[in-house]
């Protein structure tokens, strides 16, 4: 596959350049399955990026690990979520007829810290398990799985993916390009830890490399949401971010062999 490298390369740099795409194929999302209801789920956004932070996909509180039959590790370290304060008072409430009527109204009057833990820091009975994975995984599974692992879940947010420093991938899509993204990032890690959150430069190599692995490995409809994604980081100008792209080629091509000799 190394031999293919130089020209999946160059051919996708002259589509970039021409901005003329083959069809685009359309998105799939992995939606969640009965019996996979965690409460963190019902949590706000901020609060679920908080769990995901602090390592875990599964946070509760004490008494809603005992209810599923976990404990909590001694000398295990809370996390800590923000969740409402709630007074009710009452208010003139206008009806659906406009008439005003006195009833009682809720409002938020501030917020207090509710204490969870992470499923890595209970025992005890095994969760429900749902299987989300595909019916067949994709090209270099492998590989990602030598650097760490890869695991299938419910889209519960906007992103697709993610790769956590510990080399573990997180899927929310079937679509291969994602896997090849995040497989990137995994790899791209073990030659340079990667900076926290989206980094310009890192998000552009692997989108690179997905696109190029998508070439190689004959997946179509995925460059023109590739190219997208690419120009999103590099500040929308087609030309400033073909030149930044080739700027970063030397790390694509280290990440990539790293990859394809593994496999």
């Amino acid at each position: 596959m190394i031999d293919k490298l130089a020209d999946a390369t160059e051919k996708l740099l002259s589509i970039f350049a021409s901005g003329e795409f083959p069809e685009a194929a359309a998105r799939t999302f992995i939606s969640r399955k009965a019996g996979d209801d965690k409460p963190c789920l019902h949590w706000s956004l901020g609060n679920q990026l908080l769990i995901l932070i602090s390592g875990t996909e599964d946070a509760r509180g004490f008494k809603q690990w005992q209810e599923v039959k976990r404990n909590v590790k001694p000398g295990s370290k809370a996390i800590y979520i923000l969740a409402p304060r709630i007074r009710k008072v009452m208010a003139t409430i206008l009806d659906e007829s406009g008439q005003e009527y006195k009833g009682e109204r809720s409002i938020l009057t501030g917020f207090r810290a509710v204490p969870v833990f992470r499923f890595e820091d209970t025992d005890g009975e095994p969760l429900p398990s749902v299987d989300y994975n595909p019916p067949q995984f994709p090209p270099l599974y492998d590989v990602a799985q030598h650097f760490g692992m890869v695991k299938y879940a419910a889209l519960e947010g906007p992103a697709l993916g993610s790769c956590s420093t510990n080399g573990t991938i997180t899927l929310h899509s079937y679509d291969v390009d994602v896997f090849f993204h995040e497989l990137a990032h995994q790899v791209h890690n073990t030659i340079k830890p990667l900076k926290p959150g989206q980094h310009s430069n890192q998000e552009i190599i692997a989108e690179m490399c997905a696109c190029i692995l998508c070439e190689i490995y004959g997946y179509e409809g995925y460059l023109w949401q590739g190219w997208e994604y690419i120009k999103a980081y590099g500040g929308q100008d087609k030309q400033k971010t073909l030149i930044k792209l080739m700027h970063l080629l030397a790390e694509v091509n280290a990440v990539l062999t790293k990859i394809l000799v593994i496999c």
